[in-house]
Order: structure tokens, then C-alpha cells, then sequence
């Protein structure tokens, strides 16, 4: 907790942040390719990019996988905080099924995303990758890169093995070590953002690889306006060789204070979370992991994710 929402709250107790996003997003196939296998979504409770790998008939379906499967799993509303591992293993059950199911080698993508949830009585904005597509924050006219990379030459800087201007220039710079459909079980990483207005850039490796940090952050900060700052961005990378494909989510993200009775929500579908946590039990807290994806709206995992795909990919 910030200290300057905890000095809120200790003076009234009864006060709520609501976090809320807009957003601007692009695409492109980038200056070679032929074929663009990155996708995005966008929505009032989760932004999303994904980066399909495995060629045209399993990466840019791995992706499109990926943000069907996120739409559709908050399209009731805001989910649960326990609910965002298991949904995120529904997505690596789905591609690795279809994959298996299309005998397309190889097929998977990265994810990245910024989710608004159910987060005990409060609300959260949480933060999710799997990969080397990143988050940035720009906070006060500073911006931080929010993930690390699950790639080699990430863990061969990390070992002080090769120095940060060599990564854009190393042989295995592709290489990433997590990625959705790669293994049975996958590993995401979560991050919850403190209660702060604040600027966020979701992007493919097409993006931060043709960039470097010092001009995303001017161009990011270029515009009030998310849609405008997006694609300024995507024309930079554009003016490059961009040899990959390349997309940029924009999302600004505010807080807004309101007393805890001001906040009734009658949305179709949507619960309290004490009703949550009454069917499926404690958990493990944000690390946690919901078997039941009724109970939270999130499309199923397992067996049953390739018939899911089957009818709502098409």
C-alpha cells in the first residue's frame, strides 16, 4: 500500500480506490514479415498483447488464442485476484491442446498484460507476463521497465555474462526461455501496481527491440492522449529496419477515491467477493490457483479448452 493511500484510508477507513484504464493500441506487420502473428485486446478490466511464435498457422493462432480467451474471460466484468494464474494456465492448456490437436510444432506466444481485479474488499491493478514482451510504467515523468524478460540473453545479463549493449546484437536474442504452449505447466510472473496514476506500455519485442529506453520514454510522454502516444510509437519503430512484427498498448491508468457504500455494482454477473471466496474457498492468495472456472467466468482449462476454441475462435 502506497503512503499516501494508507494516510487516506487511516482518516477514512471506509474510502475505495477504483482503478480505471483508457488506451490507445496498434499493429503492424513491420517492415519484412509477411505476416503479422502479434494480437492485442483491449477492454474496460484487462489489456493485453501477445507475440505467436511457430509461423503463420500456429503463431497467429497461438495469439488470436490468447485474446479471445482473455476477452471472454472478463467479459462478465472484473475477476478475482486468485483467478489470474489459473487463467493464465487455461491459455497455456488451450494452445498446447491445439497445438497437439493441428500437430503444428513449435506453436506458442509470449503474453502481457494489465488486469483490474477483485482484490480482498479493495481493488487492484495487477500486472502479468509470460516472455519478453514488456510492461513500462512512467510514473512522475520516470519511466520503469515493470517485467523482465523470460529470454537467454535476459539470464546471460542477469550472470553478468554479457553487458546491456550487447543484447541487441547477441545470435540468441530470440531465444526466450517461458512462453505459452512450450510446457505442460507454465510459470507467469505478477505484479501488483501501487494505488498511483500513471502511464503504461504494453509491446512486443518489435517495439523494445527497435527502441531503445531513452526514446520510448520520450515518445511515450510525447502525448496526453494514449491513441496518439501509441502510434508515434509504432511509427518510430516503423522508420527502423523493423524486422519483426510490432504492436504498442497504451493504457492510463487512474485511481479514483470513493467511499465503500458509493460503490454498489450492479453489473450482470458480477459478485462480491466475499460470495467468491465462500465457493472456492481461501486459496493461496494471489498465487493461488481456481479449479472451477464458473465460478469466476474464465474459460476452462484441461481437455475442455480445445472444444472451447473450437467454438469461440472462428
Amino acid at each position: 500500500m502506497s503512503g499516501d493511500r494508507a494516510a487516506e484510508q487511516a482518516a477514512r477507513p471506509n474510502v475505495v480506490c477504483r482503478p480505471e484504464m483508457s488506451w490507445g493500441a496498434v499493429t503492424h506487420v513491420g517492415g519484412v514479415r509477411d505476416h503479422n502473428e502479434d494480437a492485442f485486446f483491449v477492454g474496460d478490466d484487462v489489456c493485453v498483447v501477445a507475440d505467436g511464435m511457430g509461423g503463420h498457422e500456429a503463431g497467429e493462432v497461438a495469439s488470436r488464442i490468447v485474446t479471445t480467451m482473455v476477452s471472454e474471460a472478463f467479459r462478465g466484468g472484473r475477476l478475482d485476484v486468485t483467478a489470474l494464474p489459473g487463467l493464465v494456465t487455461g491459455l497455456n492448456d488451450a494452445i498446447r491442446t491445439t497445438a497437439d490437436r493441428n500437430e503444428t510444432r513449435g506453436m506458442g506466444t509470449t503474453v502481457v498484460g494489465v488486469a483490474l481485479v477483485d482484490n480482498g474488499d479493495d481493488e487492484s491493478a495487477i500486472v502479468f507476463h509470460v516472455g519478453d514482451s514488456r510492461c513500462y510504467r512512467v510514473r512522475d515523468g520516470v519511466m520503469t521497465q515493470l517485467t523482465t524478460d523470460h529470454s537467454h540473453v535476459q539470464e546471460l545479463l542477469a550472470a553478468g555474462r554479457i553487458r546491456a549493449d550487447q543484447v541487441g546484437s547477441h545470435p540468441l536474442r530470440n531465444v526466450i526461455t517461458r512462453a505459452l504452449g512450450a510446457d505442460d505447466v507454465v510459470e507467469a510472473d505478477f505484479l501488483v501496481l501501487p494505488d498511483e496514476d500513471c502511464r503504461l506500455l504494453l509491446c512486443s519485442d518489435g517495439l523494445s527491440g527497435e527502441l531503445d529506453d531513452e526514446r520510448i520514454a520520450e515518445l511515450l510522454t510525447s502525448s496526453s492522449d494514449p491513441s496518439h502516444a501509441a502510434e508515434t510509437l509504432l511509427d518510430a519503430a516503423l522508420a527502423g529496419t523493423a524486422r519483426d512484427n510490432v504492436t504498442a498498448v497504451v493504457v492510463d491508468l487512474r485511481f479514483r477515491r470513493n467511499d465503500a457504500e458509493d460503490l454498489a455494482d450492479d453489473r450482470p454477473g458480477r459478485r462480491s467477493v466475499a460470495d467468491v471466496t465462500a465457493e472456492i474457498g481461501a486459496g493461496d492468495g494471489p498465487t493461488g490457483d481456481v479449479d472451477d472456472a464458473s465460478v469466476v467466468g474464465r474459460p476452462p482449462t484441461g481437455p475442455d479448452a480445445a472444444a472451447w476454441v473450437d467454438t469461440n475462435t472462428n
